[in-house]
């Protein structure tokens, strides 16, 4: 292999990490859109994905329902959306299943939901 294409492929490769997020036994793999928890794959909606995405990407900051529908910008919708909650509810169930003594997503009396690993 010439210096060339290897001088390419390692500018190329930090990108590629840059699409992998590892926190709380929980790996966000984005280009292949795929999670593994506790080291075995996960299986989400493209809604749970995302949300996945945006909260492991801000551990311990609180995000408000009206910020995690403009964040994700699925809904095109003013004021409150109920149905981001049917979301995290699941998305919490799916992740308890796999990792049954870790809370990884809380809710914030008031305020939202945040990650935590």
């Amino acid at each position: 292999m010439s210096a060339r294409i290897k001088g390419v492929l390692r500018r190329i490769q930090p990108s590629i990490d840059a699409t992998k997020i590892t926190s709380g036994g929980i790996e966000l793999n984005e280009v292949p859109h795929q999670v593994t928890a506790g080291g075995r794959d996960l299986k989400l909606t493209p809604m749970e994905f995302s949300l996945l995405k945006l909260m492991m990407s801000h551990p311990g900051r609180v995000f408000t329902r009206n910020e995690l529908v403009s964040r994700i910008q699925v809904y095109d919708y003013e004021g409150c959306d109920p149905t981001i909650d049917t979301h995290v509810k699941n998305l919490r169930k799916r992740l308890a299943n796999m990792l049954p003594d870790q809370d990884i997503i809380s809710s914030v009396y008031g305020m939202g939901y945040k990650y935590q690993a």
